[in-house]
């Protein structure tokens, strides 16, 4: 959905983003700003700053940067309306109605079905904390080492064995039962009986929140292996898509930006697994086989994904089929099939955590451990290596950086002792789908960003020496060195300046927070928060104010009188006269900015 434009500004004016930030990072008051240490990327020493006065971030090491919804969709993976929206309810704004549309929006749908999972969360979370140390669910847990401290941290819970105990919590709470129904909680009874059952009985309960902490659903695992099914998840509600939701991701985000790779683990267990042996840049999936929507989900948060599945044929098949679509989605895979057909949990237990970390460490690309998998089962003879081709060709098509298919094919043709044009042919020379996308995760830019990627030093230090403080912008405002400006992207953006301040005088503060949503990239409009700009004293910062004008215009002037010098070639005598004075005048406005300095 597009929000109107007003509504955006007021959503961003109504977060601060000292609150907002301080609940992932750890901040501290040095001067002016808040400092800590960089969610985006590993570090010891904090090189990341936050100005409360401003509402904009800057890390001095990635150049991460930008306002609340681009620390939200950076940090959480949102799409920019997602971040309008979730900032807006933390908040506590109603969100507009879509223009002339009476039916009830998707959203308005959503709202009281997550209040329902809430409630229902709670429920299962405190039914397993009431449970005495004696019972099979508590001896369970025991055996797999999950103690309280991480049952609370990940809200596990547990469905009672009775018949209706969340049926009748959630009708003493008030709930219509068709919310309950709808999210598979509940179900009517038959038989001409009234009243609903509990969908989840005597299991042991594993909500699956969103990025943003919101309950989608929930995942339950038997107590009495004789039960089946082993696992049981909620059905594909507004709120749950199987297809689409990691469980853990929540948790594991911050992680995931600091290492630059998300490990994917088949199951609950396996997340728990790493998760207490402090490997945390994990998701795992739902039972199910990863999907172009959950490449489309780890694609938010970085292009690396590493595979750790179990080492039986189960696992290897999963992970074979990930492949084409990892790989077409432009993900930079590794995979990683455990010894002994343990799962990671097993692992750990026998082998230990260090040893756990050494495969991660080591895990070969995913492309590669699948093609010698299916290579040894060809049994290398003629017609095994045309099955082998067979099989492999479909997963190369998917492939869209050239760079990366050839050199595959190079080490495919070693592998197989062939010629690389025979493995080629067998791709059906069908093109490359597109070219893999950039390493940095990208952020959703706001209609009609502003370029201005290649400022000139000049333009740059202009710009950020006038955003540290409004005497510096009345005074180039003044100066007339708006209308100088050589770089199209760098007028467009002074002019925006320009604008909002002449429409807002009183709220210069928040044009750097603004001018974050607007520009690309987003870093050049908050480097003011960094040295030398923040130390800059009152002289200091006249004088460089000063220096930067000067050099604007003389800059100014010099493209101009290439570009006339240019016309003057072959124009007519009366034209080239005029030209002419234009130049002389240009260089006598070049000697009198000098002699003013």
């Amino acid at each position: 959905m597009r929000f109107p434009q007003d509504f955006i500004e007021r959503v961003r004016e109504s977060a601060n983003i000292v609150d907002l930030i301080g609940q992932y990072v750890e901040l501290r008051r040095s001067g002016g700003n808040h400092q800590g240490l960089c969610p985006f990327h590993h570090e010891k020493s904090p090189s990341f700053s936050v100005s409360e006065d401003k509402q904009v971030y800057h890390c001095f090491g990635c150049k991460a940067s930008g306002n609340v919804y681009s620390f939200v969709q950076q940090y959480q993976g949102m799409t920019f309306p997602e971040a309008v929206e979730y900032l807006a309810k933390r908040a506590g704004l109603p969100l507009p109605k879509p223009d002339g549309d009476e039916r009830p929006a998707v959203r308005d749908i959503k709202e009281p079905l997550h209040r329902v999972n809430a409630l229902a969360a709670q429920f299962f979370h405190q039914q397993l904390k009431n449970l005495p140390p004696d019972h099979e669910v508590k001896k369970y847990l025991a055996k797999r080492k999950l103690n309280e401290q991480l049952v609370d941290a990940y809200k596990l819970g547990y469905a009672p064995e009775a018949w209706s105990d969340l049926a009748d919590y959630l009708n003493a709470k008030k709930v219509p039962a068709q919310y309950a129904e709808q999210l598979g909680l509940i179900k009517r009874r038959t038989g001409g009986k009234s009243g609903h059952y509990d969908l989840f009985r005597h299991r042991l309960i594993f909500p699956i929140f969103s990025p943003a902490r919101e309950c989608l659903g929930f995942g339950g695992r038997v107590v009495n292996p004789e039960e089946k099914p082993k696992y049981l998840n909620s059905p594909e509600s507004p709120l749950f898509h199987k297809g689409r939701v990691f469980y853990g991701l929540e948790t594991s985000v911050k992680h995931i930006r600091t290492a630059d790779e998300l490990i994917v683990v088949e199951g609950y267990m396996d997340w728990l697994a790493l998760a207490k042996a402090g490997i945390m840049n994990i998701a795992a999936t739902l039972g199910t086989a990863l999907t172009a929507d959950h490449a489309r989900t780890v694609k938010r948060y970085t292009n690396k994904i590493l595979l750790l599945f179990d080492g039986d044929e189960a696992g290897k098949m999963a992970a074979r089929r990930s492949l084409p679509i990892l790989l077409e989605q432009g993900l930079l895979a590794r995979g990683l099939f455990l010894p002994e057909e343990l799962d990671p949990d097993e692992y750990i237990e026998a082998h230990g955590v260090e040893k756990m970390k050494a495969l991660i460490g080591g895990a070969p690309d995913l492309f590669d451990l699948i093609s010698h998998e299916i290579w040894h089962e060809s049994k290398g003879s003629p017609s095994g290596k045309v099955r082998f081709l067979d099989e492999i060709a479909p997963v190369l098509e998917k492939i869209g950086d050239l760079r990366l298919r050839s050199l595959y094919v190079e080490n495919l043709a070693r592998m197989v002792d062939v010629k690389p044009s025979l493995i080629e042919q067998s791709v059906k020379g069908r093109p490359a789908a597109r070219v893999s996308p950039p390493k940095q995760v990208s952020v959703e830019p706001a209609a009609g960003i502003i370029d201005i990627g290649s400022l000139k030093r000049a333009e740059q230090e202009l710009l950020n020496v006038i955003l540290l403080k409004e005497v510096y912008l009345k005074t180039a405002l003044e100066s007339g060195v708006f209308e100088q400006i050589a770089h199209p992207g760098g007028r467009a953006l002074f002019a925006r300046i320009a604008e909002v301040y002449r429409l807002m005088p009183n709220k210069f503060d928040t044009l750097s927070a603004l001018l974050a949503g607007e520009v690309k990239p987003s870093e050049m409009v908050t480097r003011h928060l960094s040295e030398p700009y923040r130390g800059l004293g009152e002289d200091a910062a006249a004088k460089l104010l000063q220096d930067c004008v000067k050099r604007v215009k003389e800059n100014f002037l010099k493209s101009k009188s290439k570009e006339l010098v240019s016309n003057l070639r072959g124009s007519n005598p009366a034209d080239s006269t005029d030209k002419l004075e234009q130049i002389m005048n240009i260089h006598r406005n070049r000697r009198s900015l000098n002699r003013d300095s």
